[in-house]
């Protein structure tokens, strides 16, 4: 048991250590934090349900991650695990029990205290059908119970091994809310989470706004925070701006403080008018476009092949990201435990695109466009719809590289509720993802089935290599069956990768503080603003 990992399971328990941290991604910090005021940030994509352990997305996990706290605190830079909720753990030598010692004097926001029967409340409740849980239940497979040994420890149970869990419980996904706001029902926690965090979601107008307000009993900060305490702002608002140019002027006129996802083509504008742009790689699934080989015509893997090959992802990265996200090289992103280079040169080849699909009997027609026994080469690509990082553009040139070798693509933009629906039915030919978590295991998450859902279609070796990885914490075994998953995903074709996302942050020179948490999003515990 050595490296990175090293640290998800021992036998002995770990043991709660002081450090702070400051990072580079980060403002230069003045002299002394001012207590005060409110941080104005717009962002992208509105989050939906903001109920971490309902809802998938990374913008539900952006503004959650500030109400709910976790048993375990990943630390950004070193990936280490350090205590948070929990004081200290200890795992059984086969990753399938956990041991959790807790922390005293927490409480949720709404008064209820936090104790071994809150976790167990939340584990139960996350993998309920009735939860319809699209991520967090996936984070938690063969879960087999928690039990109660006495108010301050709690030992969770896996049918088989989850060595990765720690890692998980570190997540926002499985973040600690009052078992009192469940008995309100789905919608109504989809709708305000209470968790025992240094925020408190005040006020929320859909479409438009969300409203963090500080918690002034807050005292319970992770190990890797430099800053344990109450928040220095007084609220975060978080504005709903998809459209690019006017969240980017909204930060040129000093409307907000900090926007997120700068474009690319934005970036140098905006340092040249004297904002920053903090660039934080994020960790997880590469953006890919993924094939469902479940479904014609993309069930056979030569079809699949030509249309990996079809696709200049370099062209893409230059062209709509100037660089400012470099070109995939696998499923993983290279900030990611596990990663392994499979595409250091890409696979772009026309050529070869033309010749698989001819020996796959879809012959060109005249107008270029290709049919098999009168039936024409179709493929429908479903995503989500407002689209982030320019994505809508990235599928428009997709359409036309494809069209260049006779493959006719249909775009249909859904809104993000109706393609997660669609997704987890199994009913997509083609779609896209990308996935923030700072650990290897992110591929079983992916590639098992969302509550309700199908699983996806890989090589029949590739759930093994999973469980395999799941069932040990040697860094070097778990590595060497991550990156036997990538290659099979790329080379079967299931799998594009395009490139690896980069959270471009702008930043007011009032702000300081921002901090990126460990799946590279922005965090605002520690901010605060000088005025």
């Amino acid at each position: 048991m050595t490296g990175r990992r090293a640290v998800l399971i021992t036998a002995v328990a770990v043991a709660a250590v002081g450090c702070s941290t400051t990072t580079s991604d980060s403002p230069a910090p003045e002299a002394q934090p001012r207590s005060g005021g409110t941080l104005t940030f717009a962002t992208d994509a509105d989050p939906g349900c903001l109920d971490p352990h309902q809802s998938p997305t990374a913008a539900s996990q952006l503004v959650t991650r500030g109400v709910v706290d976790s048993l375990v605190a990943q630390d950004p830079k070193t990936l280490e695990l350090k205590p948070w909720l929990a004081e200290s753990w200890t795992a059984t030598p086969d990753a399938t029990s956990f041991t959790f010692t807790l922390r005293q004097g927490v409480t949720f926001s709404d008064g209820t205290p936090f104790d071994a029967e809150a976790v167990k409340a939340n584990f139960d409740r996350i993998v309920a059908p009735a939860t319809k849980s699209l991520l967090a239940a996936s984070l938690l497979a063969g879960y087999d119970g928690t039990t109660v040994e006495d108010p301050r420890k709690v030992t969770v149970k896996f049918k088989a091994p989850n060595a990765s869990f720690p890692q998980a419980a570190s997540t926002a996904f499985l973040g600690m809310q009052s078992p009192k706001v469940f008995e309100a029902g789905p919608e109504a926690v989809c709708r305000k989470p209470v968790g025992s965090g240094p925020f408190v979601a005040a006020e929320r107008q859909p479409q438009a706004s969300i409203t963090l307000s500080k918690r002034a009993d807050y005292n319970w900060g992770p190990e890797t925070s430099g800053h344990k305490g109450a928040p220095h702002l007084d609220q975060v608002v978080i504005n709903i701006v998809p459209e690019n140019g006017v969240r980017m002027g909204s930060l040129r006129t000093n409307q907000v403080d900090a926007v997120a996802n700068v474009p690319p083509k934005e970036v140098d504008g905006i340092k040249g008018a004297g904002f920053e742009v903090l660039a934080k790689a994020q960790p997880g699934i590469a953006y890919t476009l993924n094939l469902n080989a479940a479904r014609e015509p993309l069930s056979d893997v030569k079809v699949r092949q030509a249309i990996a090959k079809a696709i200049d992802t370099q062209a893409l990265v230059d062209n709509l990201y100037q660089g400012k996200y470099p070109r995939a090289t696998s499923v993983l992103t290279s900030a990611t435990p596990g990663y392994a280079s499979i595409l250091g040169t890409g696979q772009f080849d026309t050529a070869a695109a033309e010749r698989l699909l001819d020996e796959a009997g879809w012959k060109k027609q005249d107008d270029g466009t290709r049919a098999k026994n009168g039936k024409p080469l179709t493929v429908e690509w479903t995503f989500i719809s407002p689209t982030r990082e320019q994505r809508d553009l990235l599928a428009q040139i997709v359409q036309q590289q494809l069209k260049a070798v006779g493959v006719d693509v249909k775009l249909v933009p859904l809104a993000m509720g109706e393609a997660i629906a669609k997704t987890a039915r199994g009913e997509l030919q083609m779609g896209d993802i990308s996935f923030v978590r700072a650990d290897g295991d992110v591929l079983r998450t992916v590639l098992t089935a969302p509550r309700g859902g199908t699983p996806a279609v890989v090589a029949p070796e590739v759930p093994g290599l999973l469980s395999q990885a799941a069932a040990t914490v040697d860094d070097a075994v778990r590595d060497e069956n991550y990156a036997k998953v990538q290659r099979s995903l790329i080379e079967n074709a299931t799998a594009i990768p395009v490139y690896d996302p980069t959270y471009l942050l702008g930043v007011g020179k009032a702000v300081h503080g921002v901090v990126f948490d460990p799946q590279g999003l922005p965090a605002f515990h520690e901010a605060w603003v000088s005025r």
